[in-house]
């Protein structure tokens, strides 16, 4: 149960940081400054920390604070808690393991709609299964060679979708049938 809770917490982080991302990358770098008095009083407050060095920040950085700060407002006690939890975990996480995210969300964003769906199809898809499920399917995939896993992905980009849905069909028969073993 723990380790579940972990994958979703993990989950919403990076998606929290794709937020933050996207924002970054989606901010105007041509206009001016956000004067510190056009925010409200509610931005102020919650930019508070940032006051005194407000008029140095890039634009960039003003922009996705102001944001945040909007968006912030427009949150319920339990999207906060929730944000401020994923915010703490990205935190704590290793300089390594940020940018792996990052480059991640790089090629996420490479992808075209159609293929982000289709991603976002199979994620659901792998939520969806059963905890032992996930991990069986993670242990093939970490014991697999590089060849193998290659070799897998090539075949499966090849398949018609007629022969992708008869694929998932025998495979969930198998795991009906006969578990597979770690």
């Amino acid at each position: 149960m723990r380790k579940k809770a972990m994958n979703k917490l993990l989950t919403l982080v990076v998606l929290f940081a794709v937020m933050l991302f996207q924002a970054e990358v989606n901010a105007d770098s041509s206009g001016a400054g956000i004067d510190w008095q056009s925010l409200s009083a509610e931005q102020q407050q919650l930019l508070k920390p940032f006051a005194e060095n407000w008029q140095q920040l890039p634009t960039q950085r003003q922009q996705r604070l102001s944001k945040g700060a909007s968006r912030w407002q427009t949150m319920t006690p339990a999207q906060r808690e929730k944000a401020k939890q994923r915010f703490q975990h990205w935190q704590k996480l290793s300089p390594e393991k940020k940018q792996q995210l990052r480059k991640r969300f790089k090629q996420f964003q490479m992808m075209t709609p159609h293929q982000r769906q289709a991603l976002r199809k199979k994620h659901q898809w792998f939520k969806s299964l059963s905890q032992k499920q996930r991990q069986q399917l993670r242990y093939r995939w970490k014991n697999m060679t590089p060849e193998k896993r290659q070799a897998l992905r090539q075949r499966i980009k090849n398949m018609t979708p007629e022969q992708r849905r008869v694929l998932k069909q025998a495979l969930k028969e198998k795991r009906v049938s006969k578990p597979v073993r770690p």
